[in-house]
């Protein structure tokens, strides 16, 4: 008896530390808000800012030649800056109420208060003279106090579509830190972050930096797609340590050599048929940490055709402890997420749902 109550014990210790673990895997329907809650935009770049006390989406237009709002109240829609040259990037300084844009071929930033486009002066970094790297999600293009935080890229690589980009990576620093306290000039005035120490050597897929920026804690945390660890930073650029953030369903994605170049094409059939972390992102609202994972692509036996990828969120606590895991289903909802006061907007074909974790 006194044996068996010892098994029933240890067992129900087991569960109760397995379930604190973080590995628990929790349905997306279960933190589901608001079915539709937003109609979905043919836009690019989307975040969410509160300016003046109104939450709204700001994006860039289709044609990328304008920066627009939507009021999420509302759904209104608004241009706010009409640009010349093709837009990259952009954010929303908070302090000094002004937007800031990476315009044109990397060398050029555009600010809202005096409407202009600013050169950027390049810095020696390696012996490799570098520019601002403001593209898509995959860098960081963010704005704090007098603050641009950008990623960085070779001048050379602009022009050169044979130059070692990829020798570069292994040894350069990831963010660049711009002094923009006079709005018509900027001058760089720090180069740091380094990869994760699990990141596989001579696998850079592509030059990938996800990036969440906590200022309140004055806190940097960032990752890539082929690292479970994330590496956690000041925002003045120092490195305070790694931890791992990464999920039960991972499995380490296949070793391939992308030291040379490689096609579009092969590119795209790695991600497919290969686990990678899509995203990094901090909820000021909630103070939890969230970052992506997108699972390799399954075929549909009954069609004999392949589904979209389904994707993990792993969320976790202010101190980047896993709380637990969501799953959502490819074939629904994509791996693009906003985060707003309500709680967190994901992306599906026409509109987006509202969930919110907890």
């Amino acid at each position: 008896m006194r044996r068996l109550l010892f098994h029933t014990i240890l067992s129900l210790l087991t569960i109760c530390l397995c379930a604190c673990s973080g590995d628990v895997v929790k349905k997306s329907e279960k933190f589901l808000k608001q079915e539709e809650a937003l109609p979905r935009f043919a836009m690019k770049n989307a975040k969410i800012y509160d300016i003046e006390g109104k939450e709204c989406i700001y994006a860039i237009a289709d044609e990328r030649d304008a920066i627009c709002s939507i009021d999420i109240a509302t759904s209104r829609m608004d241009t706010i800056a009409a640009i010349s040259q093709t837009i990259n990037d952009f954010c929303y300084n908070s302090d000094s109420k002004i937007i800031w844009a990476a315009v044109g071929s990397h060398r050029t930033v555009w600010n809202s208060k005096t409407c202009t486009e600013i050169p950027c002066p390049c810095t020696k970094h390696y012996g490799e003279y570098i520019t601002w790297a403001g593209v898509s999600a995959y860098h960081p293009f963010f704005s704090s106090g007098n603050i641009l935080y950008t990623g960085i890229i070779p001048t050379e690589a602009l022009t050169d579509f044979n130059y070692d980009y990829a020798g570069f990576r292994k040894k350069a620093s990831l963010i660049a830190a711009w002094d923009i306290s006079n709005p018509d000039s900027v001058r760089c005035v720090k180069i740091f972050g380094k990869r994760p120490s699990d990141q596989p050597k001579d696998m850079f897929i592509d030059d990938c930096y996800q990036t969440a920026f906590n200022v309140e804690d004055s806190i940097i945390v960032a990752g890539t797609e082929l690292s479970q660890n994330v590496v956690v930073m000041t925002m003045s650029g120092k490195t305070l340590r790694e931890k791992k953030l990464s999920s039960k369903f991972y499995v380490k994605p296949e070793k391939k050599d992308f030291s040379q170049n490689h096609s579009a094409t092969e590119k795209i059939k790695y991600w497919e048929e290969n686990m990678l972390f899509r995203g990094l992102f901090y909820d000021k609202y909630r103070k939890l940490y969230y970052r992506i994972l997108q699972l390799p692509k399954q075929e549909d036996k009954s069609s004999f055709t392949k589904r979209k990828q389904d994707w993990v969120l792993i969320v976790a606590d202010s101190k980047l402890n896993k709380k637990y895991e969501v799953k959502f289903d490819g074939d629904k909802y994509r791996w693009a997420i906003l985060i707003g006061k309500q709680g967190v907007y994901v992306l599906k074909d026409k509109t987006m749902d509202l969930f919110v974790f907890d």
